[in-house]
C-alpha cells in the first residue's frame, strides 16, 4: 500500500466515523494497487523536480578563481516542491539553496560554488539535492572544469626508490601561465640530509625552463621525507613547496612498520609482527624490548610456512609518561644476521582512537607498502595533499 493509499484509508475511516457516504474512496482503499491508484494520487497531488540543465562545465579557469553557478530547479508538480537540503562531494565546492519552497509550476535556484585553490587540471564535481519529489527524492547537479596554475612543479610530489648502493635522480619542472616570468631560488630544505636538491634548468625549443633536481645516493637501507620551498621572484605567487619522499630498500621486511596498542581494548593490548628476509640464510638472533611496558616472545616457524619470524608483543600495563607528538611508548630491537641491518628498531605507539585488526597495517600502506611512512603529513594551506606511499616488491 503507498503512502497515498493509506491517506485515503484514514481519510474513509473518517468520512465513515462522521456518517458520510465513502462508497468511492472505500472502494480505492481496497484495491490499492493498479489503476485505482493514479486517479487518487492525481487528485491528492504530488510534487516533482525538473532540473533542464544538470551539468554545467565552466571550461578553463585560473587556479585561485572562485566560480560560480546558479542552476535552476524547476516544480513540474501538482504540489509545493520542498528542496531539503544540498550535500557536495568534495570542500572545494559549495551549494546554497535559494528557494527551499517551490509552488507548482515554479522557479528556483541552487547556487553552486567551486574554489580552484590547488586543483590544477581537470575537476568534476557534485551536488546531490533532497527533496521532497516522491518519485525522484536524490537529484544531481555537476559542475566541470580545467584549472590551469599560475606557477606549479610537475610533477607535485617526487618520490625516490633506489636500491641499495645505488643513485637516484629525479626531476621537476615548474609549469603556469607565469612560467616565463618567474625565477625560482631554493631558500628552505629542512632537516633531511640525505636527499640533495639542486636547481636545474633544460632548453625546449627557444625556451628555458626552470626546475629542480633531487639526486639520492643509497648509501643505507632506510626511510624518509621533506620538502623544498622556493621563492618564485614574482608578487603571486611569492614560493612555492614541492614534497618528496625517499626510502632505500633493503633485504630486510618487517611488517606491519609500527605496532599500534590500545589500553582500552583487552584484545589491542597484544599485537604480531612479522619478520623476513628477501636472503635465504637469513637468521633471527633476538629481539629486545629497548623501552616501555613490553613483553616480546619470538615464534619460530613451523615447517612449510611462509619463511621468517612471527614475534608476539604484549602491553603489560598503560605506559607511563604518555605518548610524544608521535604516539611513541616504547621501541623494540631486531637482531639478526643480515649484512645491511643487524639492529633495527620498531616503534611502538598508542592508536589514539585509530581502529585496528589483529595485524595491523598503517592506513595508506599495503602489505608490502613501504617501511615505516604511514599516513603522509596533512599539507599545510596552498600546499598539494601529499599522495599515499606506493607499495615496495617483496
Amino acid at each position: 500500500m503507498t503512502y497515498w493509499t493509506w491517506r485515503n484509508c484514514v481519510l474513509v475511516g473518517a468520512l465513515s466515523i462522521a456518517g458520510m457516504s465513502s462508497v468511492a474512496l472505500s472502494q480505492g482503499c481496497s484495491r490499492g494497487k493498479g489503476g485505482n491508484r493514479a486517479p487518487a494520487d492525481a487528485a491528492i497531488g504530488a510534487p516533482k523536480i525538473e532540473v533542464a540543465l544538470k551539468l554545467f562545465d565552466f571550461g578553463t579557469a585560473t587556479e585561485g578563481d572562485k566560480l560560480t553557478h546558479v542552476f535552476e530547479v524547476k516544480n513540474t508538480g501538482t504540489a509545493n516542491l520542498v528542496l531539503d537540503r544540498a550535500t557536495t562531494s568534495c570542500g572545494c565546492t559549495s551549494a546554497v539553496i535559494r528557494s527551499r519552497e517551490i509552488p507548482p509550476g515554479g522557479t528556483g535556484e541552487i547556487e553552486v560554488t567551486f574554489d580552484t585553490t590547488a586543483r590544477r587540471g581537470a575537476n568534476r564535481k557534485s551536488v546531490t539535492l533532497l527533496s521532497n519529489d516522491p518519485n525522484s527524492p536524490r537529484s544531481q547537479l555537476e559542475v566541470a572544469v580545467n584549472v590551469e596554475s599560475l606557477l606549479a612543479f610537475e610533477p607535485f610530489f617526487v618520490r625516490l626508490t633506489p636500491e641499495y648502493g645505488e643513485e637516484q635522480i629525479h626531476e621537476a619542472w615548474l609549469v603556469g601561465k607565469l612560467v616565463d616570468t618567474a625565477k625560482i631560488a631554493i631558500t628552505e630544505q629542512g632537516d633531511d640530509k640525505e636527499v640533495t636538491v639542486e636547481r636545474a634548468e633544460k632548453t625546449e625549443g627557444d625556451k628555458k625552463v626552470q626546475g629542480l633536481r633531487f639526486k639520492l645516493k643509497g648509501k643505507k637501507v632506510g626511510y624518509g621525507s621533506g620538502r623544498v620551498v622556493v621563492s618564485t621572484g614574482i608578487e603571486t605567487p611569492k614560493e612555492l613547496v614541492l614534497r618528496y619522499s625517499w626510502n632505500v630498500k633493503g633485504n630486510l621486511r618487517v611488517l606491519p612498520a609500527q605496532l599500534y596498542f590500545d589500553d582500552k581494548r583487552p584484545e589491542a593490548r597484544e599485537r604480531s609482527l612479522h619478520i623476513s628476509s628477501s636472503k635465504g640464510d637469513f637468521r633471527l638472533k633476538e629481539v629486545q624490548v629497548q623501552s616501555g611496558p613490553f613483553k616480546a616472545v619470538v615464534q619460530k616457524p613451523d615447517a612449510g610456512t611462509v619463511a621468517g619470524y612471527d614475534v608476539k608483543v604484549t602491553m603489560q600495563e598503560t605506559p607511563s609518561p604518555k605518548p610524544d607528538a608521535t604516539g611513541e611508548v616504547g621501541k623494540l630491537l631486531i637482531l639478526s644476521n643480515d649484512p645491511l641491518e643487524s639492529k633495527k628498531e620498531v616503534s611502538l605507539r598508542m592508536a589514539s582512537g585509530r581502529p585496528l585488526g589483529p595485524r595491523a597495517v598503517m592506513p595508506g600502506m599495503g602489505p608490502g607498502g613501504p617501511a615505516g611512512l604511514g599516513v603522509p603529513p596533512r599539507p599545510a594551506t596552498g600546499e598539494a595533499p601529499m599522495p599515499p606511499p606506493l607499495p615496495v616488491k617483496p
